[in-house]
């Protein structure tokens, strides 16, 4: 339990500290890591991509999203069900989708016609 309360103070001190940084040196973070993202082979290679959908105090992913479908790749995106606590991979078919996906609190919420590929119970980063 101590655990739990120890990840949550510090959750909620990161999001403090992500919230204060200025909009210039979000986007200069967000494009390094997006570039190198892109250039490496893994990323290349990989013709399934899954990518969680940002918010402003992460790192912007509409370029991944963007150059996914512009690659002919495949998008899958989490959608994350806060009764059951589960969380589906579902395909996004174009940036179409994305774009008319509506939003709560910040977070898209997958409404639209999109089809579950698998459940996970945590998530992790797997190439595939």
């Amino acid at each position: 339990m101590a655990l739990q309360a120890a990840k949550k103070a510090l959750r909620a001190q990161l999001k403090e500290i992500l919230k204060s940084l200025p909009t210039e040196e979000k986007a200069r973070q967000s494009k390094t890591v997006v570039n190198k993202l892109l250039q490496s082979k893994k990323y290349q290679e990989s013709q399934r991509i899954s990518v969680y959908l940002s918010r402003d105090i992460e790192i912007d992913t509409r370029a991944v999203l963007a150059d996914i479908f512009r690659s002919g790749k495949e998008c899958f995106i989490p959608r994350y069900d806060s009764k059951s606590m589960a969380m589906d991979m579902v395909k996004l078919n174009s940036l179409q989708d994305y774009e008319n996906l509506p939003v709560h609190d910040g977070i898209s919420n997958s409404q639209i016609t999109l089809t579950p590929i698998f459940k996970m119970p945590y998530l992790q980063v797997v190439w595939i």
